[in-house]
């Protein structure tokens, strides 16, 4: 069993996660600085997303600065900070794609994404 019980429940967390950092000044100071943006293209459940200085667009329609491929259940993890991105490609439930340079900007968005991406997790398991 997933983490997120649909794949619509999925995309709407990482989504609303997403677009609500992009009020964070830290964290669109690093998308702008540096043009960078950032691709999810996950399974089980299936999320593509891509996130740039502009928004957040659903799909994977152009290239990125960073691609993160594999598992929905990792990205959860790592979101929560649980599972470091390195563990999670050593383990191989993410793959990681990028320049090194690129990388080191991704540290920097993550504790931002993750803050997000905890609180509508936590509002989606509150009972109805």
């Amino acid at each position: 069993m997933t983490v997120h019980a649909t794949a619509e429940q999925a995309h709407r967390i990482i989504k609303g996660a997403s677009q609500a950092a992009l009020n964070d000044a830290t964290f669109t100071a690093v998308l702008k600085e540096y043009d960078f943006s950032l691709q999810f293209v996950l399974k089980d459940p299936q999320v593509a997303l891509h996130i740039d200085k502009d928004g957040v667009i659903d799909g994977a329609p152009r290239g990125a600065t960073v691609r993160i491929e594999g598992e929905a259940d990792a990205l959860h993890e790592v979101l929560l900070g649980r599972l470091t991105v390195p563990r999670a490609i050593v383990e191989r439930r993410l793959v990681v794609k990028g320049r090194v340079v690129s990388l080191r900007r991704l540290a920097d968005l993550l504790p931002v994404l993750g803050r997000e991406y905890y609180a509508r997790v936590a509002q989606a398991a509150q009972p109805a």
